[in-house]
């Protein structure tokens, strides 16, 4: 299941029903005859989970409920909120025929479903059902008839999950949304049939798709394409003939400000403007410490779109993971500019293809935030039908206790490092992630992984590189400088077999690879020019992927000095 950044819907195949076509499990006709009610915006569900062995630091899920009746079938808007550090999701299914799902939205921190019951053969004890993915454990509830009418008559809901209690919490009206989302479909259903003679035609209009004064069916169906287009042009492909290309970008490290530095390096922009021009990625991969300075929010947000425009100008779907310096911007963190916000301004950007954090383990200690941007992307075959390879993006974090950030909870084995590391959690997110995907597409997916920190094994491979096999090849020019703590990941790379290739960045005068006992262990050098590193080492590192063999890869480095810079 592909869950797109800006929209996501079940079943992509056209179908026609009544005389006009609709996406398959987008949406439904309605009877025409009846206008659709306005919604009784009365009414919260709200999730609570206590228990220690389903959600250790408990939690909570809140969601609204819009009511509607059309003919004698009641239809819901049902929304719920959840916060990915707590919760690693939220999924709602439609237990028997009786209930249609007419749309479905998940963005990593919201899910909307819209969906529809026949009154005549629906279990109103089970009208849908509800599954929540906590860290340890998961829990499935029903939405019921009693919870149903409670929230059409705002009164309280009660839903039940692994024995925890839902409970009314307050009533949240839906935000104002753009065309082509879910949000938008299921508002639009809320004008059916309204047309320019309503006092309500000023809020339809903009849903009159077709221009002919009313709204009706042609225009959901407009809606719901469009959505499907959205969703399905944000699939990764490979090309025709094969292949798809990767260009990894590290350790930009910058900054701009008010004053005598308005913008970012010229000569970086110059570099990464030649990379993509000479070389044409399918996909950018930015590994860490974009940040290199202090600035306010404002100038972050100028910074970050300044560092990203050589991408968005051409329209090359990219991706960040963090580094130790990403939240150096320390007015910006005081204005509350951390990771997380960071990753909701980067995932703005319409060729960004990061996800919402996947691992479910964001925590934050003393300055510090861990565990942000974990993820991982599907590469599709030439036709966008199936994925055939994936990318792992991880948050390699920041410091260990001796830096700047106060005691974390797994630093008993502090070595002379002080940076962080991939955390347990983070690692036992990828098992079962890895074994997930090869039980639902049938194998293992060949896989590359993307960090900013090294691993501790890159030390051990440069120090045995007379080993043959190790097929170590370029340039170490400082030591490396891995986390404090061996989590572990490595270990559960070989155990898993999926992942053939780690890149990182962080160590600027580094551009070395070898094969590490069956991974590729590999650093990329440093783009940015108003940081440390030898002018003549900046560039960066092309890897090529060909479909004829998925289990092996080509890469190489590119330095600035190939383009006359």
């Amino acid at each position: 299941m592909d869950v797109s950044r800006r929209s996501f819907l079940k079943g992509a195949a056209l179908t026609t029903l009544g005389g006009a076509t609709v996406a398959a499990g987008v949406f439904a006709p309605l009877n025409t005859e009846l206008a659709y009610a306005d919604p009784v915006l009365k009414g919260t569900i709200g999730l609570s989970f206590g228990d220690a062995r389903f959600m250790p630091l408990g939690g909570e899920v809140m969601g609204a409920v819009y009511s509607h009746d059309i003919a004698g079938t009641d239809a819901f808007d049902l929304t719920f909120d959840y916060d990915a550090t707590m919760f690693l999701g939220i999924a709602a299914s439609a237990p028997t025929a009786a209930t249609t799902v007419l749309a479905y939205h998940d963005n990593g921190s919201q899910l909307q479903v819209v969906f529809k019951v026949d009154p005549d053969t629906v279990d109103y004890q089970n009208l849908l059902t509800i599954t929540v993915t906590g860290m340890n454990n998961e829990g499935e509830g029903a939405v019921n008839l009693a919870g149903a009418k409670a929230a059409k008559q705002g009164e309280t809901v009660e839903l039940t999950i692994d024995g925890n209690t839902v409970g009314n919490i307050a009533i949240r009206p839906s935000d104002p949304i753009s065309e082509f989302t879910i949000e938008n479909l299921s508002l639009a259903m809320t004008l059916f049939l309204v047309d320019s003679t309503s006092p309500r035609w000023p809020d339809a209009v903009r849903f009159d798709l077709d221009a002919n004064g009313v709204i009706e069916l042609a225009d959901f169906v407009r809606i719901a394409n469009g959505i499907l287009d959205a969703a399905n042009s944000l699939r990764l492909r490979f090309h025709d003939d094969g292949t798809f290309k990767i260009l990894q970008v590290s350790d930009y490290q910058d900054y701009v400000n008010s004053g005598t530095k308005q913008n970012v390096n010229a000569k970086s922009v110059a570099l990464f403007e030649a990379l993509l021009d000479a070389e044409v990625p399918d996909l950018v991969v930015m590994t860490g410490d974009q940040v290199g300075g202090n600035m306010n929010a404002e100038n972050l947000q100028k910074y970050i779109t300044q560092m990203m425009k050589p991408c968005e100008d051409r329209s090359i779907p990219w991706l960040v993971t963090y580094g130790n310096h990403d939240e150096d911007a320390t007015t910006a963190l005081n204005e509350g500019w951390d990771k997380i916000r960071q990753l909701d301004f980067y995932r703005s950007f319409p060729s960004n293809v990061n996800r919402p954090t996947m691992s479910g383990c964001i925590e934050k200690v003393g300055r510090n935030t861990s565990c942000v941007g974990d993820m991982y992307l599907f590469l599709y075959d030439t036709e966008g039908d199936d994925p055939i390879y994936n990318i792992w993006a991880f948050d390699s974090n920041r410091y260990t206790s001796r830096g700047i950030a106060e005691p974390v909870p797994y630093a008993a084995n502090i070595t002379s490092s002080n940076y962080d590391w991939i955390r347990p959690q983070q690692v036992t997110w990828y098992e079962k992630s890895s074994k997930s995907i090869e039980e639902t597409y049938g194998q293992k997916l060949n896989s590359l992984m993307f960090f900013h920190i090294p691993l501790q094994e890159y030390t051990n491979m440069y120090l045995g590189r007379s080993n043959a096999s190790y097929e170590y090849t370029g340039r170490r020019g400082e030591n490396e400088c891995p986390g404090a703590v061996n989590s572990g990941l490595y270990g559960a790379l070989r155990e898993r077999g999926d992942v053939k290739g780690v890149f990182v960045g962080h160590d600027h005068s580094n551009d070395y690879i070898g094969n590490y006992h069956g991974i590729y262990l590999a650093y990329d050098a440093s783009i940015g020019y108003q940081t440390y590193g030898g002018d003549q080492w900046k560039g960066g590192r092309i890897i090529e992927l060909n479909k004829s063999d998925l289990s092996q890869f080509d890469t190489r480095m590119i330095y600035a000095a190939e383009y006359g810079l």
